[in-house]
């Protein structure tokens, strides 16, 4: 088994790939390299790309990338798998190891991508609370624009078998549950929000999570921008261009996030997230009852079968 440290990217097929790439820059990407078959997306953070569009007749969610902190860790991948590492044709390089998973997308296990020049991007708002005044003498003027992305955060899936597809993430990628999802009781698991054991001190929440569904793939796909306010701002300027929403702006009960949700040109949903939780690698998993209620601290109502089913709330724009 290789612990695996973080998320690298997703990758989706496009019938259009002029259409992909003016929505994600208006959710906040840039474009790192474009070929005609292939666009690569970037956040500011120093990662060569984390959206891959491919070109392709049908929209499909194809794989998850993951990094892995070594060559070794990459080899000896490759020979649990039985698969051979092959080297990557794209911007940034590097050496990756597929690998075919039963939740209906497969996963890339990469490692050697030379990382790019960090994009200018604000510093966070600094907040005057009120038992704790920070700022003096300044204003708070965050402009309406795309919410600049610092980076892909976690993958979200439909699961039609929790138990298997959990123990996978655990058995091949050395994932761990922080929280799990039941009804009932605790003994009849449905979903749950996996971190990463591989990598820092401190990782976020979850960087895969599973969700109850009779299929299985790809549910949305969720990426960090820096603050609130650019969260809130990013979501007028989405509108403003006529974008879909999903659901948001809201916060999360398990992993904290401020979040909001959006469909791109081909109904893939994709996330803002802001604030989130850090935990320690391989903490032991909390147990939480499935309810609507367990979705989000606040935001506009929406029924935990309607948000797997990706149905906007009555009221969205």
């Amino acid at each position: 088994m290789v612990a695996v440290a973080d998320i690298a990217y997703v990758v989706y097929d496009h019938p259009d790939l002029d259409e992909a790439e003016r929505f994600y820059r208006d959710f906040g990407l840039v474009t790192a390299a474009r070929r005609p078959d292939e666009l690569l997306m970037r956040g500011a953070d120093g990662q060569p790309y984390c959206y891959v569009a491919r070109k392709a007749d049908r929209p499909r969610a194809v794989a998850i990338g993951m990094r892995v902190n070594s060559r070794e860790d990459l080899e000896r991948a490759a020979r649990e798998e039985g698969v051979e590492m092959e080297p990557i044709d794209c911007l940034g390089g590097g050496w990756r190891v597929r690998l075919a998973s039963p939740m209906g997308v497969d996963f890339e296990l990469v490692h050697g991508c030379r990382p790019l020049e960090p994009l200018p991007m604000r510093d966070p708002l600094v907040l005057n609370h009120a038992s704790n005044k920070a700022r003096r003498g300044q204003w708070q003027r965050a402009v309406t624009e795309p919410a600049h992305v610092l980076r892909l955060g976690h993958v979200a899936l439909v699961s039609s078998d929790f138990k298997a597809h959990g123990q996978w993430l655990q058995q091949r990628l050395g994932m761990m549950p922080s929280d799990i999802l039941y009804d009932g009781t605790p003994d009849n698991a449905l979903g749950g929000f996996f971190h990463c054991t591989g990598g820092d001190d401190w990782v976020d929440h979850h960087t895969i999570a599973l969700f109850p569904a009779p299929v299985c793939g790809i549910h949305h796909a969720s990426f960090e921008v820096q603050d609130i306010d650019a969260q809130f701002h990013g979501n007028k300027f989405l509108l403003a261009q006529g974008r879909k929403p999903l659901w948001g702006v809201g916060r999360h009960i398990l992993g904290s996030q401020v979040f909001d949700y959006w469909f791109d040109p081909q109904g893939n949903v994709v996330e803002h997230f802001t604030d989130g939780d850090l935990v320690r690698p391989g903490k032991a998993p909390d147990y939480h009852q499935v309810a609507d209620d367990s979705l989000a601290q606040w935001g506009p109502p929406i029924s935990v079968q309607a948000f797997i089913e990706r149905r906007p709330p009555p009221g969205a724009a």
